[in-house]
Formats: C-alpha cells, sequence, structure tokens
C-alpha cells in the first residue's frame, strides 16, 4: 500500500485576479497570464480530488472506480502539458489537441456519473477501450498461420502483453463483444454532457491530430501574395490563446465538483468553498476576454 498525506487544501494558492486590469485590456497577454495561473491552480485542486481517500479506499480503488481516478489524473497531466508548453516558451501548437484529449476524459467521468452504480457503462467502457486489442491478436494469429505456425518473438511480447491488459481489466479476450455490440456512446453524444460547445473544440482538436486541411492550411502554410493557388510553408508556432486554457480549468473543477459529490461525498464540505470560488473567478475572466473579444472585432470592423 502506498504511503498516505494528510490533505492540506492550504497548499493550493489562490491566485488572484485583478478584474479590473482585464475590463481595461488592450490585448489578449493579460488575459493568457490569467488563464494560466488559474489553471494552474484548478490543476493543483484536480490533482488533490483524484488522491482524496475515504476510510473504504485506503487499500486501493476497485476496477471501476480506478476508471474515474485514472481519467481524473489523465485529465490533470493534459493541463500540465498545456502549463508547460506555455511556461517553456513553445507556443501553442499543442494546445487543441491536447485539449481534445482532456475532453475525451471529462466526458468518459460525466457519462459514467451519470449512473455511477450502472456496472454495464463500466463493462461498455472496458470493451471498447479492449476491442482494438482483441483485432489486434487476431490479426497477429493470422499472420503466424500464414507462416504455418512460426511465431515471432516479438509478436510472444506483445501477446503478453495484451493478455495481461485483459487481465488487469477483469475480462477474458473471449468476453469482449464486437465493435456493433458494444454499448458505450459515440463523442458527440458524450461530449454532450460537457455543454454546447465542447464537441465544436472536440472536432477542431481531431483536426489538428490527423492533419486535417484545416489544420495545414491555417497553421502550417501560408498563401503566396498575388496567387491564391499557391502556398509556401509556414514554421512560426501558433501562438497561445486563452480559451482553451479557461475551459480546460472550469471543466476541471465542474468534473471535479461532481466526482466529490458522487464519490466522496464525505469530502463536499471540505472542497465546495473552493469548488465555488475558482468557478467564480473563471466565469468572470473568461466573460469579460469574450467581451474583449467583441470590442476588439468591432473595432476591426471599424478600420476596414
Amino acid at each position: 500500500m502506498s504511503e498516505h498525506e494528510e490533505l492540506d487544501l492550504n497548499s493550493i494558492r489562490r491566485y488572484e485576479v485583478d478584474f479590473d486590469t482585464l475590463t481595461r485590456a488592450a490585448s489578449e497577454d493579460e488575459f493568457l497570464r490569467v488563464s494560466f495561473e488559474l489553471l494552474r491552480e484548478s490543476t493543483q485542486l484536480l490533482v488533490a480530488v483524484a488522491g482524496t481517500l475515504d476510510q473504504d479506499h485506503v487499500e486501493g480503488f476497485t476496477r471501476n472506480e480506478a476508471i474515474l481516478v485514472g481519467h481524473l489524473i489523465r485529465m490533470s497531466k493534459l493541463m500540465r502539458a498545456v502549463i508547460a508548453g506555455i511556461a517553456d516558451e513553445h507556443g501553442g501548437d499543442q494546445q487543441m489537441q491536447l485539449t481534445r484529449q482532456f475532453l475525451d476524459s471529462a466526458s468518459i467521468i460525466k457519462y459514467l456519473l451519470q449512473d455511477k452504480t450502472d456496472v454495464s457503462r463500466f463493462d461498455a467502457y472496458v470493451f471498447d477501450s479492449l476491442v482494438g486489442e482483441k483485432e489486434f491478436m487476431k490479426n497477429i494469429r493470422e499472420q503466424i498461420a500464414l507462416r504455418g505456425g512460426e511465431k515471432w518473438d516479438i509478436e510472444e511480447r506483445m501477446e503478453r502483453s495484451v493478455q495481461q491488459t485483459f487481465m488487469s481489466a477483469g475480462v477474458t479476450e473471449d468476453e469482449i463483444p464486437s465493435r456493433k455490440k458494444i454499448n458505450w456512446p459515440n463523442a458527440q453524444t458524450r461530449l454532450a454532457l460537457l455543454g454546447p460547445a465542447a464537441y465544436s473544440a472536440y472536432r477542431i482538436g481531431s483536426g489538428m491530430i490527423h492533419g486535417s486541411w484545416y489544420d495545414i492550411e491555417r497553421h502550417h502554410l501560408e498563401r503566396v501574395d498575388g496567387n491564391d493557388g499557391n502556398f509556401f510553408p509556414y514554421t512560426d508556432p501558433i501562438p497561445e490563446r486563452p480559451q482553451p486554457l479557461f475551459s480546460m480549468a472550469l471543466l476541471a473543477v465542474l468534473v471535479a465538483q461532481e466526482y466529490v459529490f458522487e464519490c466522496i461525498p464525505e469530502a463536499v464540505a471540505l472542497y465546495e468553498g473552493h469548488f465555488t470560488d475558482l468557478i467564480e473567478r473563471l466565469d468572470r475572466a473568461d466573460g469579460l476576454h469574450e467581451a474583449y473579444l467583441v470590442r476588439r472585432s468591432k473595432v476591426r470592423r471599424g478600420a476596414s
């Protein structure tokens, strides 16, 4: 069993937002700084929630409970990756890709928490996660058969690894149904649980992961002056934007809040003040950023 420390939320530094400065902001720089600090605070709070143990869990979590906790930790690591990218001055090249992965985990938790007693939901999640491994094993066996039964060492290792994954999930290969029979909701259905804008952000992130024309044309090419049909390579990094940071921070707190309420109700009183305070600061700062964008758009239209 891992060693446990007493939870101290006072170690999470509260970031005081200067809303007057945001109201007068003439560029996005101040919003980026504020969103960065609030994202960092929400990441620390999310890690604290994921590590909170009641008396029933000092020896660890069951598989279904661990799925929820594991996705909380995954969300926090993706948030840290966004923070690191900004701190290292690497630009925003990975912001939307990381946001897309973050939205996946957040939506999975939201869906599972709709009815955390419904074991079939967790089974469907596991089956959907592992059906690719089952298909992979089928492909390996077909290749072995084509060679007359000769099995390569690498195939031995891959098979052991996949079987270990099945075992840790508490299922056998034969128990995993075909894709059509797995009752797991698609991304659009799950992301609707996060709000109306979540799926659009998810699709943009997907395009940037897979290298869609939208991503390539917008971020990695530039048009040749005087020739709209030709392009040159564009090597500058994508500028960081505050919107993904505000969104990740707010969703992280909302998901953490629901997790505490559903899974560790004894800790609600401990966390609720922190959740409410951070949500209020995030909502207000994000609203001021949207107001800034509207002002900037009007100025640009007036100048054109």
